[in-house]
């Protein structure tokens, strides 16, 4: 089939699914219940299911009645089953593969991914891009970035066999999408075998300037495009030599590009870099940008003015929740592939149609790829609608939980790594996440132990933060910088003057081991700089 004719086909089958979707909008309470009959009739067939007697025939009553909510911890033992054995335990179809993220306490948590649930994540990109080719910029290139995450892990498959994580975003696509738009994808072929962090991002980086063309950048995390922007201007001699060479040795690998002309180059060696000159066709900018995301979009619109710079609604590991629509007040629930409810600040569950607007909740989700009931610590608040279909703003994560750049630093993951740091002397220490500006965010910890501010002391700390999944990958990216250690014989009157600008009364402080989401006031009020 010729290419155009390919394009043109792959088009109408979008707008057929943004359709269905758009129709659904107009009807969420029927969507939402027809989804939740399809997942039950496959949790059926599960362990899981079979452990609360589901059938596939509960209406929504009777599913809330047998199931409980659950978090991470509480399935864990399930999916380890699963990986270890296989067999439909948690998962009514055969996982390709399982997503790696933290959980509780820190810990690696395993999210299987079947057929089913990647084709919700294939349904959400198709009703976005062509939102975007409706109503959003003219493309005209195609060339892309979509985020790759190098693995940077020893472990690639279950004892099961299954393999570990996706290698980059366009694996989230289907084979059909990967085809037609693979020729747009800017990263150089063998990227992937590079594990290596400093020479994996000399390579992304080079294939990134390299390409004038580039029209769409779509990362997660806003700080992970910081980043790389950080890493062009800090090597922009090794990059300048690749791009006049034509090629680039990089972790044991050779990377060829077309030669750059001189007046490309030049624009390299500016200083500042003008990154608006560099891709002059860049239309899109899509990323994460609510929640502590938000901190980093001026930084972004500053380098890239005139470029839409659209968030990307609430897209978790586990599912796709929200998509940005150009017209939408904020982003729509996928109704059609997702089963919602929400939770309020009293504990009261409700379904998605009956939420009220203004309000705050919890989210608990409810996925094609066997994940029942499972509170995700994210909260929204309803802003608008879209037909009959509240939209939903995502705002933050749980209270016990700080997530600059997505690393989902958790609380009691924290109290025990300063344990393990600091021992059980008497010794008050703490940690900050500092979002500062002009550099990458980091986090500062503040003790009174005599010998808190070692550089032996603070490697030990870096080594125990690394053991999160995601504080690790941050770290190899350069999303995030090392921890500090400040020795301050006062640690435990600036923790308490923190609380005590915050409104506590003196009996009412508890100690915590991580400040969660503090105002730029708030970092300096415990002797630090943001």
């Amino acid at each position: 089939m010729p290419p155009a004719l390919g394009r043109l086909g792959l088009r109408l089958l979008w707008a057929c699914r943004y359709g269905r979707f758009h129709a659904a909008l107009a009807r969420p309470q029927v969507a939402q219940a027809r989804l939740l009959k399809a997942i039950l009739a496959a949790a059926a067939r599960t362990e899981y299911g079979r452990q609360y007697a589901i059938t596939g025939r509960e209406s929504y009553r009777e599913f809330r009645e047998r199931v409980p909510i659950v978090d991470y911890d509480d399935l864990a033992p399930w999916i380890e089953r699963q990986t270890s054995r296989g067999g439909p335990v948690v998962t009514p179809e055969p996982p390709l593969v399982y997503e790696q993220t933290s959980g509780s306490s820190g810990r690696q948590k395993l999210i299987p991914y079947t057929r089913s649930l990647l084709a919700s994540f294939n349904a959400c990109f198709v009703i976005w891009a062509y939102d975007l080719l409706a109503r959003g910029p003219r493309f005209e290139t195609g060339r892309l970035f979509l985020s790759a995450s190098p693995a940077f892990r020893q472990e690639r498959v279950t004892p099961s066999g299954v393999p570990l994580g996706f290698d980059d975003d366009s694996q989230y696509l289907s084979p059909t999408i990967r085809r037609l738009l693979g020729p747009g994808f800017v990263a150089p072929p063998g990227l992937k075998a590079v594990t290596d962090p400093t020479a994996y991002r000399l390579a992304l980086a080079t294939a990134l300037v390299a390409e004038a063309r580039l029209e769409i950048i779509s990362v997660w995390s806003p700080t992970y495009l910081l980043a790389l922007l950080d890493f062009i201007t800090e090597h922009r001699e090794a990059i300048g030599r690749a791009l006049a060479g034509g090629d680039l040795e990089a972790g044991g690998r050779r990377f060829t590009f077309a030669p750059a002309q001189a007046a490309r180059l030049r624009l390299l060696r500016a200083d500042p870099i003008p990154w608006d000159q560099l891709w002059p066709a860049l239309k899109l900018l899509s990323c994460w940008t609510d929640g502590s995301s938000g901190l980093f979009v001026d930084s972004l619109s500053r380098r890239f003015p005139g470029v839409l710079l659209q968030g990307k609604g609430l897209l978790a590991t586990e599912a796709p929740i929200t998509i940005p629509l150009i017209y939408a007040p904020a982003p729509v629930p996928l109704v059609d592939e997702v089963f919602l409810e929400l939770e309020d600040e009293a504990g009261c569950v409700t379904p998605l149609h009956e939420v009220d607007d203004g309000s705050v909740y919890g989210v608990i989700l409810t996925q094609l790829g066997g994940l029942l009931r499972y509170r995700m610590h994210d909260r929204v608040v309803v802003q608008g609608r879209v037909e009959r279909t509240p939209c939903l703003r995502f705002i933050g994560r749980d209270n016990q939980v700080s997530d600059l750049v997505g690393e989902k630093v958790n609380e009691a993951f924290v109290r025990d790594a300063l344990r393990r740091v600091f021992g059980d002397a008497e010794a008050f220490s703490f940690l900050v996440p500092v979002a500062a500006h002009g550099g990458p965010p980091h986090y500062a910890c503040i003790t009174d132990h005599p010998a808190g501010a070692s550089p032996a002391r603070a490697s030990c700390l870096e080594a125990e933060l690394s053991r999160a999944f995601h504080y690790r990958q941050a770290r190899l990216l350069g999303q995030l910088a090392p921890v500090g250690l400040v020795a301050c014989a006062a640690a435990r009157e600036r923790f308490e003057q923190y609380f005590l600008g915050r409104g506590l009364v003196w009996g009412d402080i508890k100690y915590t081991a991580l400040l969660v989401r503090p105002t730029p006031g708030e970092v300096a009020a415990v002797g630090l700089v943001a």
